[in-house]
């Protein structure tokens, strides 16, 4: 007999779903991915410039995981600008140290990318896509001076942090790094007294 009325329920609160709703869902839905996507292809078209200005790569496949996290998800705990910057920087020194110390692609990769897990966890840093920083460092299969490997990360973090800082105060009205903002009442409540 519950399960009948729970049922019953159901229906009825489907029945009284209002189109308007549902079209101002969408159109709030279609309005982020839109703004979302403008952002990326802003930011891509940015790394590129900068990449030819600073003459070393600044864009690779773990930053725009990164990207796609500050720009859709930027109140999840790994999305904070700590995670991001030393969660890449980590595991990238990592990976520069293990491809001197253990250059086998198989044993020095499978070692920098459990490492990096592990160290990313200890010290509070997990950014899931800093994660592929050895895989591309390893796969990628050139010996460059360690901070050709550093600086680009270093840098591609740092600017994708300001530039997501701008993107929510500019678009979304959140206030990346800082969380979502809080309004501040000016008027207290009167602290009622009692009389004896």
């Amino acid at each position: 007999m519950h399960y009948e009325y729970n049922l019953i329920r159901f229906f009825i609160a489907i029945h009284n779903i209002q189109p308007f709703e549902v079209t101002m869902h969408f159109k709030h839905r279609l309005r982020d991915a839109t703004f979302a996507g403008i952002a990326a292809f802003v930011a891509i078209v940015c790394l590129s410039y900068l990449k030819s200005w600073a003459h070393f790569m600044v864009l690779s496949a773990p930053l725009g995981a990164t990207l796609v996290l500050l720009l859709l998800l930027p109140s999840a705990p790994l999305s904070r600008p700590k995670h991001v910057i030393l969660g890449h920087l980590l595991t990238t020194c990592l990976a520069v140290i293990g491809l001197e110390w253990l250059p086998d692609p198989v044993l020095g990769l499978a070692t920098c990318f459990g490492l990096g897990i592990t160290l990313m966890v200890l010290t509070d840093t997990l950014h899931p896509p800093a994660g592929a920083n050895p895989l591309l460092i390893y796969l990628s299969g050139n010996h460059l001076p360690p901070m050709d490997f550093i600086l680009p990360n270093l840098t591609g973090t740092l600017f994708l942090v300001a530039f997501a800082s701008l993107y929510h105060w500019a678009f979304t009205h959140r206030r990346y790094p800082f969380g979502p903002k809080v309004a501040h009442h000016n008027d207290a409540p009167a602290k009622h007294k009692t009389h004896p």
